[in-house]
């Protein structure tokens, strides 16, 4: 790693909010960083406005019971996650939401816990319910879920449209609007206001783990 050299005016500052503090201890202090059990350097808290929007989980877990309807739309909470991680990054959500993919300070990258926050919520709104445990040994991935009418029919009027080149996005939108060349926004769809999104995909006061 390439040596840092600092100004001595920075390093004036950085004593004088050490407290008493190593000089390493103080910078990770001043960044809000923090070590997980791994000793990986970690971001305590995100800005909301650098994590993807919440409606881009409960939509994709959705639309991965929405493509068995014909069948019998079940899967398994391991397959959920991995299917939702596997579209969401296939649709480079994570290159414009890199911190949805950062590791949190339990270890796990965040976008786990987004998914378990979309995932209850779907559950509390009657989108999706829970099945009987196929292996009760697995707390988590031996439960099996089911995709329920009332969210799959969402999906008719909802869509999710992902950029993921540099200075991209992610936010929902409406099926029945064409593309459009706007400003910093070529040839996509217009996203959704705030009041024109289902309480079920992302409610008024439901805002997913950070």
């Amino acid at each position: 790693m390439p040596s840092v050299f600092l100004s001595q005016a920075t390093i004036d500052y950085l004593k004088e909010a050490s407290g008493g503090q190593s000089m390493d201890a103080t910078v990770c202090r001043l960044l809000n960083l923090d070590k997980s059990k791994g000793g990986t350097l970690v971001k305590r808290q995100v800005p909301r406005q650098n994590l993807a929007p919440i409606g881009a989980y409960t939509w994709t877990i959705l639309s991965r019971f929405k493509q068995l309807e014909n069948q019998h739309p079940e899967l398994l909470r391991k397959d959920l996650q991995a299917q939702v991680h596997e579209y969401l990054s296939d649709g480079g959500l994570f290159e414009v939401y890199p911190d949805d993919n950062a590791a949190t300070k339990n270890g796990q990258p965040r976008w786990k816990q987004r998914f378990n926050a979309a995932l209850a919520h779907l559950k509390k709104n009657g989108c999706i319910e829970e099945l009987e445990k196929v292996n009760p040994q697995q707390r988590w991935s031996g439960v099996k879920y089911r995709g329920l009418e009332k969210g799959l029919d969402i999906l008719w009027d909802v869509n999710l449209h992902m950029d993921g080149n540099p200075g991209g996005h992610a936010y929902l939108c409406s099926w029945d609007d064409p593309p459009e060349d706007s400003p910093g926004i070529p040839m996509c769809p217009k996203p959704l206001e705030s009041w024109e999104i289902p309480h079920e995909l992302e409610g008024n006061k439901f805002r997913g783990t950070a």
